[in-house]
């Protein structure tokens, strides 16, 4: 059977691509303008892609109408403009909003245009993105009448409904050891919908769901970082992977924090006047916050472990390592 092809706007490192792809799917090209993470994406997936400004698409139908033809359109615009820890949510969100029109935009040319192949799209982001974004957009909203009056549409007809296409997921539910809240637009094309997969687990396990993967979960089966190193065979908690603990990279070293840090991050995270007040160090019978792409100590949002090394002070608490990331 023909894979079906996948095309990833703001691909970052593949991170949306690699579910697809390891459902299956043939991940044929990703567009995004930072350097490292296309020489990564291109990495991660055999590919050749180039940097690109995905606003370059904004200007031009042209530029559009030359992406290749798949049968799944993804996308993850930017959230720094939307996220709560930007600002404390009071940054500006005018490019977080014209480069999500601009990915809009994109999809509603390759559904509507003639002979499409379009089989499903799919948009996720920070929950906050959805207060600024229209719950539904014509071709004019897009600015597409020219586009739409040329292939016999009305301009004024909507183009993408979010409205009906988006919802609010928990990453928890589905089996991750995160829990990571996001809004999920898309529509599979042919039902006209967005349709979302059953949860599979819950905080309590009723309904016949499995209970949530912890963060004292995922320590329990896998070594930390101050194990003595040797060639036992450990499997990977998320994954059917078996490796011998020698072969595990990224993992094994001592990422113990100073005092003067985590006192800081302990302050905030307990004290702060408006924000709310968080565990510290992390809960270890809930999932995992958000990890957060910098490594840091001393912030609210620093993921923060109580250490393995009975030691008080200096390396009293340590980050995760790569590998538990």
């Amino acid at each position: 059977m023909k894979k079906l092809r996948v095309i990833d706007f703001f691909c970052g490192a593949g991170g949306f691509s690699e579910g697809f792809r390891q459902m299956g799917y043939e991940i044929i090209y990703g567009f995004d303008h930072w350097k490292p993470a296309v020489d990564t994406f291109n990495h991660n997936f055999d590919l050749d892609c180039k940097l690109k400004n995905v606003l370059d698409f904004k200007k031009s139908v042209d530029e559009i109408d030359n992406l290749p033809n798949t049968e799944i359109i993804i996308g993850s615009p930017p959230c720094v403009s939307f996220s709560s820890s930007n600002k404390s949510g009071n940054a500006d969100k005018s490019l977080g909003v014209e480069l999500t029109e601009t990915f809009l935009k994109i999809v509603a040319v390759k559904k509507h245009q003639p002979n499409s192949i379009l089989k499903a799209w799919f948009m996720e982001n920070v929950v906050n993105s959805k207060r600024y974004l229209q719950t539904a957009y014509t071709f004019k909203d897009l600015g597409l009448t020219e586009w739409a009056n040329k292939n016999r549409i009305s301009p004024l007809k909507i183009a993408i409904d979010l409205y009906e296409n988006t919802a609010i997921i928990n990453s928890a539910d589905y089996g991750s050891f995160q829990a990571r809240k996001r809004v999920i637009s898309g529509e599979i094309i042919k039902k006209g919908k967005l349709i979302l997969p059953k949860p599979s687990h819950s905080e309590d396990g009723l309904d016949g769901k499995n209970t949530y993967m912890t963060i004292g979960k995922m320590k329990q089966n896998f070594p930390h970082p101050f194990t003595k190193l040797s060639d036992k065979i450990i499997k990977d908690p998320q994954y059917q992977i078996k490796i011998s603990q020698s072969q595990l990279t990224d993992h094994f070293y001592d990422t113990g924090i100073y005092k003067v840090e985590w006192k800081f991050s302990k302050y905030w995270k307990t004290n702060h006047p408006f924000m709310g007040k968080m565990a510290f160090p992390e809960n270890e019978n809930k999932p995992s916050r958000t990890i957060t792409a910098t490594k840091i100590a001393n912030s609210r949002e620093s993921i923060i472990y109580k250490s393995e090394i009975n030691r008080l002070g200096d390396g009293e608490y340590r980050l995760p390592t790569v590998r538990e990331a």
